[in-house]
């Protein structure tokens, strides 16, 4: 059986942080064990011990970016409220450097862990996770759901393979666009060819993120 990576962001919060000329520590959960989260799983106790007896240390990662490493995990446990992370990031990077101050200063608020469930049963349409292989923990921006997450669009086909995703035919996805370029249009009709169709196309863009902002909500 092929085992899917995963990911599972939880909001956290850091219990203690000590810096030095080279480190930023922090502490707390990466994971909690027992509730049910927003993809209706639970991991149950117990789920992280056989991975952490093989992999006792983890790589801290930016936004889950394989490329993007900030530090490591110092220790990683288990105890009756979830995974305890003691984590080191390198403040000797920009990258680590903009992470401790975020985190320092209380804007990025959730962590989150990737992983491959490797034992899980169903109940009553809850996913009950018993064991976790466990292969890199993350500072992610907040998101109360990874299934949530909006996409920034660089063009008006972008938009529009978007629409067609949120279940938008691909009439109805053209004419919805026609409709907000002739908002626009009707807006900044006084102003001169040349700055209009730059404002257009960077309003028409707004207009369709923040509408795919509100469909993600329904």
């Amino acid at each position: 059986m092929t085992l899917k990576k995963e990911i599972k962001r939880l909001p956290f919060e850091v219990k203690e942080f000590t810096q030095d000329e080279n480190y930023f520590y922090f502490e707390g959960y990466a994971s909690t064990f027992g509730n049910v989260d927003y993809g209706d799983d639970v991991i149950v106790k117990g789920s992280f011990i056989k991975s952490l007896s093989e992999t006792p240390e983890v790589p801290l990662l930016w936004q889950h970016n394989m490329s993007k490493p900030i530090g490591l995990s110092v220790e990683l446990r288990e105890d009756d409220k979830g995974l305890f992370i003691k984590g080191r990031i390198s403040i000797r990077t920009t990258l680590g450097k903009d992470a401790a101050i975020l985190l320092e200063d209380k804007v990025i608020k959730e962590m989150s862990i990737g992983f491959f469930s490797k034992e899980s049963d169903m109940q009553d349409n809850i996913r009950y996770i018993k064991e976790i292989q466990l292969y890199e923990v993350s500072v992610v921006t907040k998101a109360m759901n990874p299934q949530a997450l909006i996409k920034s669009f660089e063009s008006l086909k972008d938009i529009e393979q978007s629409l067609k995703e949120l279940g938008l035919s691909n009439t109805e996805a053209k004419t919805l666009i026609s409709k907000v370029k002739e908002f626009s249009n009707q807006r900044d009709a006084e102003e001169s060819k040349a700055l209009r169709d730059a404002e257009l196309k960077s309003g028409l863009i707004t207009s369709i993120n923040n509408l795919v902002k509100d469909i993600k909500k329904l």
